[in-house]
């Protein structure tokens, strides 16, 4: 076994290792040790990672790409598919991303999560969720890339639901979980049909075959690929679990927005691009979703006051541009956004569950205020984490989604209208984004912050989450860097074997396309400024619009009206008209059955042995006659 293939493996299993380990151990084990045995997994996973790297990079670009197999995991009849690891530039890239970021969240958590009674079953669930990204990255065939896509939406399921004890919290892993099960069900039903078509589940298999499918096959298992896609990053139609999984520690919500689950989709668009790329109508939905999902999240951010929803929602709006960037082809621009979304999203998660530390658990940013002074560090990467995220020059979030949107300008004219609408979405993530940073930070200091927040004289928090954050702020500003058009791609060479762009703009326009972006991001700054910079907690006008906002254009109420209610209807009346007169009622009568059949077998018991000798002496002499009739 090669070296890559080697650090594939510990790459995936090291965290496993960990989730069981902490399981088995149990109160055997601390919490701060079941802390420390889940972050030191990750970083090992993330070691492996660099040295797998490093030996794909002496590599011939065109033989970065190495299938190992432990054992036939199934096999029926023509059916089988292999317990195998794909290690190649892109699963290597996520594989750096899931690790790395992830490590750096299992550690602030060890500061964020102390003192809870369930430390242990929350690192338990940490590395059990990092593990199931990891292999859904690292598998070799569609088979474990939905194994994988089932695990982490449990683990998701574990994390968001992590404090039962609300009825909020578990609602809310119930919802994502359903909305993911559709995704999934989708999936698994284009990956049998593509094994019917092509006879074959491993990657090359597949993509090999799909040339001789016809346009409806190639169509549908597009169509049921992109519905997993859609409903694992929390795009529209299927985007409303995403807000609720906010019910989850702080930590939770950095690693399902930040390195893992959200990602998923679009990794799978950028995995799967020979079959999506063979059916056009399926790319540019894909496409379209992504540019809807990025303003009508955008819109919905500006009237949310939870500091973690206004993140949550500017995550959808980021993968929105993601599924443009893997929808019109430019596919290592899709991930080089992500590689950067990761940074400064989890920077501003993980730097928001600072502040909602130091006030006694607080979300809400009309409570707050005047916490500038107060938490200057913290202040200082949410600053950082929102100028990427606003695209400001240098930092990360503007060398990336620009990349998008200098593709889109670059492209078809169905493009070039993506490129307006992505500039629309420039425009909103500012404004929202310091909205967030002027009500929250700005100003006087609120009431509540002034009586509930705690002494920062020794630091503002542990050293397990300031170093975190400390990392995260640093590749913030330099982690798109790796990046610059006209001057090195090394990016884009990595990515190119396998998955290889369909249009690529120019210098020109790379470069016009940032200077309009950054204005425009500046605008919306502005504009933030003009309206938020006193802690205006409304905005300005348009009650109605707001209202509709406020709602999330009603698609919880249209969901809870087509699809909720028609169903608890429906179960009640099963409920009346089948279980209880037919399974209960049935139930019924054989219990009465039974009783009234004792009831009738005390009759002959009489006490007196006479007659029980009778009835044994009747007895043998009916089987003597028996036994003589029929010799």
């Amino acid at each position: 076994m090669t070296t890559v293939a080697v650090t594939g493996w510990v790459c995936l299993l090291s965290p496993l290792t960990a989730a069981l380990l902490i399981t088995l151990a149990g109160d055997r084990l601390s919490r701060r040790g079941a802390g420390y045995l889940a972050t030191t997994s990750t970083f090992v996973s993330f070691g492996a990672a660099l040295v797998g790297f490093m030996s794909l990079l002496g590599d011939n670009p065109e033989e970065r790409a190495e299938v190992t197999t432990a054992w036939t995991w199934l096999k029926a009849g023509s059916f089988e598919a292999g317990l195998s690891l794909l290690v190649d530039p892109l699963s290597m890239m996520m594989m750096l991303i899931v690790s790395g970021v992830g490590s750096l969240i299992v550690m602030y958590s060890i500061g964020y999560m102390d003192g809870e009674d369930e430390e242990r079953r929350y690192f338990a669930y940490m590395a059990l969720f990092v593990f199931s990204m990891l292999l859904l990255v690292e598998g070799a065939n569609l088979v474990l890339l939905l194994a994988g896509w089932g695990l982490v939406g449990l683990a998701s399921y574990l994390l968001i639901g992590f404090h039962h004890e609300r009825p909020s919290a578990v609602a809310a892993a119930k919802k994502a979980f359903v909305m993911n099960a559709i995704g999934d069900a989708t999936m698994a039903l284009a990956i049998f049909l593509l094994f019917w078509k092509t006879g074959t589940v491993t990657f090359s298999g597949v993509f090999d075959g799909v040339d001789g499918l016809s346009n409806t096959v190639v169509t549908l298992a597009a169509l049921g690929l992109l519905g997993g896609a859609v409903a694992k990053s929390a795009q529209i139609p299927l985007q409303t679990w995403l807000p609720d999984a906010m019910e989850g520690p702080t930590p939770v919500s950095a690693l399902i927005h930040a390195a893992t689950m959200v990602t998923a989709g679009v990794y799978l668009l950028v995995r799967l691009n020979p079959i999506y790329e063979q059916a056009e109508f399926v790319q540019d939905l894909a496409a379209a979703i992504g540019a809807v999902t990025l303003i009508v999240a955008g819109l919905i951010a500006l009237v949310q006051w939870d500091i973690k929803r206004v993140i949550a929602y500017s995550t959808m709006s980021q993968i929105g541009y993601m599924f443009l960037g893997a929808g019109i082809g430019a596919y290592s621009s899709a991930m080089f956004h992500l590689m950067t979304h990761a940074f400064f999203k989890a920077l501003l998660f993980l730097a928001a569950g600072i502040v909602i530390h130091a006030l006694a658990g607080e979300q809400d940013i009309r409570n707050m205020g005047g916490l500038r002074d107060a938490l200057p560090r913290t202040y200082r990467a949410m600053l950082i984490g929102g100028l990427a995220l606003a695209g400001i020059f240098p930092l990360s979030g503007f060398w990336s989604k620009d990349s998008i949107l200098a593709s889109a300008l670059a492209g078809s004219t169905y493009d070039k209208v993506l490129f307006v609408i992505g500039l629309g979405g420039v425009f909103l993530t500012a404004l929202y984004t310091f909205r967030m940073l002027f009500v929250a930070f700005g100003g006087e200091r609120s009431a509540y912050a002034r009586e509930h927040l705690h002494d920062t004289s020794h630091g503002e928090a542990p050293f397990s989450m300031g170093a975190a954050v400390a990392v995260l702020s640093v590749l913030a500003i330099v982690g798109g860097w790796i990046q610059i058009p006209g001057l090195w791609h090394p990016l884009s060479n990595w990515l190119d074997p396998v998955a290889e762009p369909l249009v690529e703009p120019s210098v020109t326009q790379d470069w016009v396309t940032s200077l309009v972006s950054m204005g425009i991001a500046l605008g919306g700054i502005w504009l933030a400024w003009l309206i938020w910079s006193k802690r205006t907690v409304a905005l300005p006008a348009w009650p109605e619009a707001r209202r509709v906002l406020e709602h999330k254009f009603y698609f919880d109420e249209l969901y809870d009206q087509v699809f909720y209610k028609p169903a608890v209807a429906i179960a009640r009346l099963l409920g009346r008209s089948v279980e209880e007169p037919l399974v209960a009622g049935s139930i019924d009568a054989t219990v009465s059955s039974v009783r009234e059949a004792g009831r009738a077998s005390t009759l002959i018991q009489t006490g007196y042995l006479r007659a029980y000798a009778l009835a044994l002496m009747t007895g043998l002499a009916v089987l003597a006659v028996l036994f003589v009739a029929f010799r």
